[in-house]
């Protein structure tokens, strides 16, 4: 198993998703793949409980999925699941950064900078795991910034596993594309004007996502 052993001395359920959660965004566990808990406890020395509540936390962010009597596996998305996960995600994350618009600060500006920054930096590398943590920390920043705690976590649910699977098909040219996506977002938010937030979140992500996984996205 090519997955990092070396975790901290207490390590906690949270390190070990974590080490699973870059090991996917990595291609290291492939889509469709079975995780068994007793292979996974011998691999990072730990007790299977710890694995459990683990992997609940994929489950959780829909990176992994659990089928009772057949085992936990690593997410597989067809066209289907994301237009299902489209469906919701086009719903809600416009009104996240309605918001997020309305309750912009120059600190949170320059801290979304810095992460776009950083997103750019790891573009650059190819750094999968990098730039899957940083666009993930791009969001969570803007939900968190709407005020409203219940978009953040409908969102959490499932964008996890919707970013991985875009890294996993994309290369250097796509990541610098998606980093100035970030940016003209960015600059949206900057304006404080909701509307415009709105309207250029939709534009850049349907653009987006109408280049590289066309599918019928539900935005009005």
């Amino acid at each position: 198993m090519p997955i990092a052993k070396s975790l901290p001395y207490q390590s906690r359920p949270n390190t070990v998703a974590n080490a699973l959660r870059e090991a996917i965004v990595s291609s290291e566990l492939k889509p469709g793949e079975r995780l068994i808990e007793l292979q996974l406890a011998s691999h990072f020395r730990i007790g299977q409980p710890t694995i459990r509540e683990a992997l609940r936390e994929l489950e959780y962010q829909g990176l992994v999925r659990r089928t009772p009597n057949r085992g936990t596996y690593v997410i597989e998305l067809n066209a289907h699941d994301l237009r299902k996960i489209h469906e919701v995600r086009i719903a809600l994350e416009p009104i996240a950064f309605e918001l997020a618009a309305n309750n912009m600060s120059q600190e949170a500006a320059e801290e979304l900078g810095e992460i776009v920054d950083a997103m750019e930096e790891s573009a650059r590398k190819v750094d999968r795991v990098g730039f899957h943590s940083q666009d993930v920390e791009f969001h969570r920043k803007i939900w968190r910034l709407s005020g409203n705690e219940y978009i953040e976590m409908a969102l959490e649910r499932f964008v996890f596993a919707l970013f991985a699977f875009v890294l996993s098909k994309q290369g250097r040219a796509d990541f610098l594309e998606s980093v100035d996506q970030h940016r003209k977002n960015l600059a949206a938010l900057k304006t404080r004007n909701p509307e415009k937030a709105r309207r250029i979140y939709l534009e850049t992500t349907e653009g987006f996502w109408q280049k590289h996984y066309p599918i019928e996205l539900c935005s009005d």
